[in-house]
């Protein structure tokens, strides 16, 4: 059986290596395929492919899209489908990463709005402090989480989480971008769409089918019904879900490296096994 991770980071968001590596660990976990799905950044895509190339491993351009939900913060992968797999040119369109360009200044400003509220505490970081050695990252909650590690003021991530990154919280503001603007772009550039984690939001299940009605009248495709934290009852209820409403299941560990401990890519917690013909059936819709 032949297995793929349609889901992880690199250094260009919040994951602790980078896109090269990334690709490498694939090839070392034995994966036949994987995307790249950085938080609203494709900047890491290229190294990422060219050392799939390298290796002899498939890497699909992707991206991990937030947006806000009746007040709650969701995810949304985006995936640039290549006419003929395995691909052996990479082909993102300068507009593609204009376009990327507002929400990576939607981002930078509420970084920026994230500071402040620190600061009125006197909690004192900086952007030297999130970006480290790496400029060109997308500064995300994981990075702030890291500068209070560094600073002393938590002991881990988990605490820094639950201690001061709560969304919506004292220091966490709520995101401007709504569906309806994520949708825009993903469609607009014919990725193929999927919404990821459905169960990490906590809604209701007619909440959830109202999220699904609402995103697939924007042109969603999938559902993420392989994911780390995925029970098997999980897995059975997402695949009723997306047999209901005609969708495509997609499934990845959603790898962070050192910065979700513990969940290697491929296998995530160590059960985590997705099934190469999912993609072979995406690939084969997308040729009509």
């Amino acid at each position: 059986m032949k297995y793929i991770d349609l889901h992880t980071h690199s250094t260009a968001s919040d994951g602790s290596f980078s896109p090269s590596k990334v690709a490498m660990l694939a090839k070392s976990a034995d994966m036949k395929a994987i995307a790249l799905t950085d938080h609203d950044t494709m900047a890491g895509v290229e190294e990422c492919f060219k050392t799939g190339l390298q290796l002899d491993l498939p890497v699909i351009a992707g991206v991990e899209m937030s947006c806000v939900y009746n007040s709650k913060e969701i995810h949304i992968l985006g995936y640039l489908l290549p006419d003929n797999f395995p691909a052996k040119n990479l082909h993102i369109k300068d507009e593609v990463f204009a376009d990327l360009e507002f929400f990576a200044r939607e981002r930078a400003d509420r970084n920026a709005e994230i500071i402040d509220r620190f600061k009125k505490d006197g909690i004192i970081i900086s952007m030297d402090d999130l970006i480290g050695n790496n400029p060109h990252t997308q500064i995300t909650r994981a990075h702030f989480a890291d500068a209070l590690i560094k600073m002393g003021i938590v002991a881990d991530t988990s605490e820094a989480f639950l201690k001061y990154l709560e969304y919506g919280g004292k220091y966490i503001p709520v995101k401007k971008i709504t569906t309806k603007r994520c949708m825009e772009f993903l469609t607009k550039h014919h990725f193929f769409i999927s919404l990821a984690h459905p169960f990490q939001y906590k809604f209701s299940d007619s909440q959830l089918e109202n999220l699904l009605s609402h995103l697939i009248n924007s042109g969603l495709n999938g559902i993420e019904v392989y994911h780390s934290t995925h029970s098997d009852e999980d897995k059975k209820k997402l695949n009723l879900l997306a047999k209901k409403y005609n969708l495509f299941p997609t499934g990845g560990s959603d790898f962070h490296g050192a910065h979700k401990p513990g969940l290697n890519i491929g296998t995530g917690y160590g059960d985590l096994k997705v099934p190469y013909t999912i993609l072979e059936d995406i690939l084969a819709q997308n040729k009509y």
